[in-house]
C-alpha cells in the first residue's frame, strides 16, 4: 500500500504507529470511541509502509498544520521547552536541525526497533557475527532476543560469544555500521518499513486507561468480531496470572475447577505454577502436583482451552472489581 492509496484515517494510523505506544497514547486518549475503533481496525492492515511513503505522510501532516504565527519565537524557547523532555542526544539533533534547516535525523536504532523482527533479520542476516553482535547490543534486549531466535543455531552461538566479549566499540565503527544500515533502509531494494500492526495495537491498548481500552474492545466486538478475537487473544495471556497479587490468586482459585486448573498449569512455566501452589493449602498443592505427574501428556489444544477458561473467569472477576487483572493503572496504597 502506497501513500496515494491511503485514506485520511489510514494516514493518521500510520503516524500513530510510527510514533509508537509511548508517544501515541496521549494523543489517542483525546479521541472519542468512534475514532479509536476506526484506527484500531485500520492498524493491523497496514502491514508494509515504505520509508518514502511514510515521509510523504509526515510531510503532508506538517504542511497541513503549518502556521505563519508560531507560538515559539526563538530556538532558545524551543530548547528550553524540550530540555528535560528528551535526552541530550535527541535535543542536540533537534537543535542542529533548526540551525541548518535539515530534517531531524531519527537514529537508525529507533527505526530498526519499529520494524518487525523478521524485517530486521532480513537486513542483517548476511553480516558477520561480530557486526551482528554490535547491532544487537544497540537494541532493546527483548527485541534483540527475538532477533537471535531467527538465526541458525551455529550463528546464535557465534553472536552470543562475540557479544559477551565486547567491552567497548569505537565511535567510528558505530557510525560506519549506522551509515551502512541507513543505506539499506533507504535503498531501492530495501524491504520497506514494516510495522507489526497487531502488536502495535495491543501495545497501545495496554497503555490506555482501562475504561477507554474496554470501551474500544466492546465496540470492536460488536463491529468486527474476528478482529476483536485477534486483538483480545493477545491482550491477556495465561502467564499474566504471574502479575496477580496473592489475594487475587486466592480469589481466582475459589472460582475455578480443579480439573481446569491442573490442565492449565500443565502448560505453564514453573514460576507460574509455584505462584498458584503457594496460595493453596500445603495439602491441596501436593495433591495437584501429584495429579500433574500422573496425568501424562496432554494435547496442546486441551491445555490452551483450559487456560482460556481461567482467563475468562479472571476477566469476569476483574469486571466485577473482585480482582485487578491485566491493567497498567497506577495503584494507591
Amino acid at each position: 500500500m502506497n501513500a496515494a492509496q491511503l485514506e485520511g484515517a489510514d494516514k493518521a494510523a500510520v503516524l500513530l504507529l510510527a510514533l509508537g505506544p509511548e508517544l501515541s497514547s496521549p494523543i489517542m486518549k483525546q479521541m472519542d470511541d468512534e475514532a479509536l475503533i476506526d484506527l484500531a481496525k485500520r492498524m493491523p492492515k497496514l502491514s508494509n509502509i515504505k520509508p518514502e511513503d511514510l515521509a510523504i505522510v509526515c510531510n503532508e501532516y506538517t504542511q497541513f498544520h503549518r502556521s505563519g504565527n508560531p507560538f515559539l519565537s526563538s530556538s532558545a524557547d524551543i530548547k528550553g521547552m524540550l530540555t528535560g523532555v528528551v535526552d541530550n542526544a535527541r535535543l542536540d539533533r533537534i537543535m542542529d536541525s533548526l540551525q541548518d534547516g535539515s530534517p531531524v535525523r531519527v537514529p537508525v536504532w529507533n527505526k530498526l526497533s519499529r520494524m518487525t523482527a523478521k524485517t530486521v533479520f532480513g537486513i542483517i542476516k548476511n553480516e558477520n557475527p561480530q557486526t551482528i553482535a554490535i547491532i544487537l547490543g544497540q537494541l532493546d534486549p527483548d527485541f534483540a532476543s527475538s532477533l537471535i531466535e531467527l538465526f541458525p543455531e551455529d550463528m546464535q552461538t557465534s553472536v552470543v560469544v562475540r557479544m559477551s566479549k565486547i567491552e567497548s566499540v569505537s565511535t567510528d565503527l558505530i557510525h560506519d555500521i549506522e551509515d551502512a544500515l541507513e543505506k539499506q533502509l533507504t535503498g531501492d531494494h530495501g524491504s520497506g518499513l514494516s510495522f507489526d500492526g497487531m502488536v502495535r495495537v495491543v501495545d497501545i491498548l495496554k497503555t490506555l486507561d482501562g475504561n477507554v481500552s474496554k470501551s474500544i474492545l466492546d465496540h470492536l466486538r460488536d463491529k468486527d468480531p474476528e478482529l476483536f478475537e485477534q486483538v483480545d487473544s493477545q491482550l491477556l495471556v495465561f502467564e499474566d496470572f504471574a502479575d496477580l497479587s496473592e489475594k487475587d490468586v486466592q480469589t481466582v482459585l475459589k472460582h475455578v475447577s480443579s480439573e481446569d486448573l491442573v490442565r492449565a498449569l500443565k502448560g505453564a512455566s514453573d514460576e507460574l505454577r509455584e505462584h498458584f501452589f503457594s496460595n493453596m493449602s500445603q495439602r491441596a498443592a501436593e495433591i495437584m502436583r501429584e495429579d500433574m505427574d500422573i496425568m501424562g501428556p496432554l494435547k496442546v489444544s486441551d491445555v490452551e482451552a483450559c487456560q482460556r477458561n481461567l482467563l475468562e473467569i479472571a476477566r469476569k472477576l476483574d469486571d466485577e472489581g473482585a480482582i485487578t487483572f491485566g491493567t497498567q493503572e497506577e495503584m494507591i496504597e
